[in-house]
């Protein structure tokens, strides 16, 4: 004897945008990702089944993202204050300036030779403003 479960219009609308399956490419990723965040703005005002939707759509884009995250470089302190520095357009001498370091200190740090102090550390965060962990080894 099978049973059939009543879906709601909304659920079926949702399964015929994206269905619940798991993604293959980027561009499914890209399509699921707007569908989930299309859903996690209604907040209060998403129906049971919208839920459970949204739910079941977040364990397959995490799904999907561990498996291919191993693509994706960790970043590192180094690497973290490299993209700083070049998205402020800095030089290693003109960042030791701005936190009355030596240059050396900058260098030394951004080759993996030597870590921070924790002044330093904090002085770096509130340069460029961001999480001093971002400059801490894991």
């Amino acid at each position: 004897m099978s049973r059939t479960i009543q879906a709601s219009k909304e659920y079926l609308a949702l399964i015929k945008r994206f269905p619940l399956r798991p993604i293959h490419d980027d561009d499914m990723l890209d399509a699921a990702s707007d569908i989930f965040s299309e859903l996690v703005m209604k907040a209060t005002q998403r129906t049971s089944d919208e839920s459970d939707y949204l739910s079941i759509l977040g364990k397959l884009i995490r799904e999907y993202e561990e498996a291919h995250s191993k693509k994706i470089p960790k970043m590192t302190p180094q690497r973290a204050l490299e993209s700083l520095m070049e998205d402020n357009n800095l030089t290693q001498s003109e960042l030791a300036r701005q936190l009355e370091t030596t240059q050396s200190v900058i260098s030394e740090f951004l080759s993996g030779r030597r870590g921070m102090s924790k002044a330093l550390v904090l002085r770096l965060s509130n340069f460029f403003k961001v999480s001093p962990e971002l400059f801490l080894s894991p």
